[in-house]
C-alpha cells in the first residue's frame, strides 16, 4: 500500500474511533458539563434515558414559570378572561375596580375606553382606582426593589406592567410607544431622568401606580371624545357607586400564558400567581395565600414532594426543586406544550437564568420518532447560552432530529 494511502487510512480509522467513543460516552460528557447541577430525560413511555443527580434540589430560575402557567390553566381554565369592573358615582366619578389583569396594556385600555363610550358614558368628573383586591404590602421574595423594569411590583390595577416608556429630548418628553399617550405623571417622572429612551419602573408607590393607570385611561377616554375633568385618586368603591360596565380582557389565560412563556415576564407570572391564590383563599391576594395555593397544586396535581416554591416567576433563590420534579411537571403540562416557545430551532422549552443558575426544561423529538421530556439544571457561574450547549449535547446523544 502506498504511504499516502496508509496515512489516510490511519487518519480515517482514528477519527472513526474517536467519534464512536465520543458518541458512546456522551452521557459522561454531559454529566461533566452539568457542573454543579443535575438533569434528567425520559421518553414518552417514561423510560429514563439520562439521569444525573435527579433527586437533588437546584434553583429552577424562570423555568418555574411553567409551574405557574400550569397552575393558572388548571385553576382558571384556558378560556378564562380577567375581569375589571367600572362603576359610576352620582357625581360622575368613574371608579375602576381591578383584580390583577396581567395584560392591562395600552391597547386594552383603548378598548375599554371605546366600550365605556358605547355603554353610554359621555363625561366624567374624576377617576377613582380601587386596587384593594391585592394586599398593599405584598413583597415577594426575589424582588430586589431596583428600578429595573423586571422588578416592577404587582397590583390589582396596574397599567403596562407598572412601567412607563418615554423619550426625553431636552425639555421635551414624548411616549416611546405609538399606542401609548403621554400622561402628566410620565412627564413628571421623566423630568428627573437623563436624555434618551427610558423605561420607568413605577416602584412600590401604590398611589403612583394607580395614578398612572387612571391617567392613561383618561387619555383614551379623551381620544373617544368624552369630557374628562378632575383628578385620579386611589380608594375603595363608594357606597353610592353603581356598576356601569364589566370588562372582560381581550386575552384568554391561554394567550397570557403563551406570552408569559415566550417573553418570561416576571410581572405577568406573579400577577397570575397572586390572582389564583386569591381565587383559592379569598381576597385580598397575599403572598402567603398564593404560595400555599401553588404548593398545594404542585403536590396534589403534579405529585411533587419535598420542594420549596415561594413565588411564581423564578426570581427567588429560595425556590428549590429537582430534575425529577421538572419531569413530572412536563408530564402534567404536556397537553399545553405548544404554549412553550421554540428554542434553538429544535426544543419546545422554557429557559431560566439567574446569577449562578442556567436551566432549560421542555420537549424534543428524536430521529426514531420518540418524544423526549428533559430537565437540565446548572447551578454554577456560566454564560447565558450555556444551557443550550448542554441541551444540544443531550439532543445529539439521544439522536435528535
Amino acid at each position: 500500500m502506498k504511504p499516502y494511502r496508509l496515512s489516510a487510512l490511519i487518519v480515517f480509522l482514528s477519527l472513526t474511533f474517536f467519534t464512536s467513543t465520543a458518541h458512546a460516552n456522551w452521557d459522561d460528557a454531559l454529566k461533566l458539563a452539568l457542573k454543579n447541577g443535575g438533569g434528567m430525560a425520559v421518553d414518552e413511555t417514561g423510560k429514563v434515558l439520562f439521569e444525573y443527580r435527579s433527586d437533588e434540589k437546584f434553583m429552577p430560575a424562570s423555568t418555574i414559570k411553567v409551574a405557574t402557567a400550569a397552575y393558572a390553566l388548571d385553576k382558571l381554565g384556558a378560556d378564562y378572561r380577567f375581569m375589571t369592573n367600572f362603576y359610576l358615582t352620582d357625581d360622575k366619578v368613574l371608579v375602576i375596580k381591578g383584580y390583577g389583569d396581567p395584560f392591562m396594556v395600552s391597547e386594552e385600555l383603548a378598548l375599554i375606553a371605546a366600550n365605556l363610550k358605547r355603554a353610554g358614558l359621555s363625561s366624567i368628573t374624576g377617576i377613582l382606582v380601587d386596587d384593594t383586591a391585592f394586599d398593599p404590602n405584598i413583597d415577594l421574595d426575589g424582588d430586589s426593589h431596583s428600578t429595573n423594569p423586571y422588578d416592577a411590583l404587582n397590583g390589582a390595577v396596574v397599567a403596562n406592567f407598572n412601567t412607563i416608556n418615554v423619550i426625553k429630548n431636552g425639555g421635551s418628553v414624548t411616549s416611546a410607544e405609538a399606542q401609548t399617550p403621554i400622561t402628566p405623571i410620565a412627564r413628571e417622572l421623566a423630568a428627573k431622568l437623563g436624555g434618551g429612551k427610558q423605561r420607568i419602573n413605577l416602584g412600590k408607590d401604590k398611589d403612583r401606580s394607580a395614578r398612572y393607570a387612571g391617567e392613561l385611561l383618561a387619555e383614551f377616554l379623551k381620544n373617544e371624545g368624552l369630557a374628562v375633568s378632575g383628578s385620579v385618586l386611589r380608594g375603595e368603591v363608594p357606597s353610592d357607586a353603581k356598576e356601569f360596565y364589566q370588562h372582560k380582557s381581550s386575552k384568554t389565560v391561554s394567550h397570557v400564558v403563551e406570552d408569559l412563556l415566550e417573553y418570561s415576564t416576571n410581572f405577568m407570572a406573579n400577577q397570575l400567581f397572586l390572582f389564583v391564590g386569591a381565587q383559592a383563599f379569598g381576597s385580598p391576594a397575599t403572598e402567603a395565600k398564593s404560595t400555599k395555593a401553588l404548593q398545594e397544586f404542585l403536590a396534589d396535581k403534579v405529585g411533587w414532594r419535598d420542594f420549596t416554591v415561594t413565588e411564581g416567576s423564578g426570581l427567588s433563590r429560595k425556590n428549590q426543586v429537582t430534575p425529577k420534579h421538572m419531569i413530572a411537571l412536563l408530564n402534567y403540562f404536556e397537553p399545553h406544550e405548544k404554549l412553550l416557545p421554540i428554542k434553538e430551532g429544535v426544543f419546545r422549552a422554557k429557559t431560566g437564568t439567574l446569577t449562578g443558575a442556567s436551566t432549560l426544561i421542555g420537549y424534543f423529538n428524536t430521529q426514531s420518532g420518540h418524544r423526549i421530556k428533559f430537565a437540565l439544571m446548572v447551578n454554577d457561574a456560566v454564560g447565558y447560552a450555556y444551557k443550550f450547549k448542554v441541551a444540544k449535547m443531550l439532543y445529539n446523544g439521544l439522536g435528535g432530529n
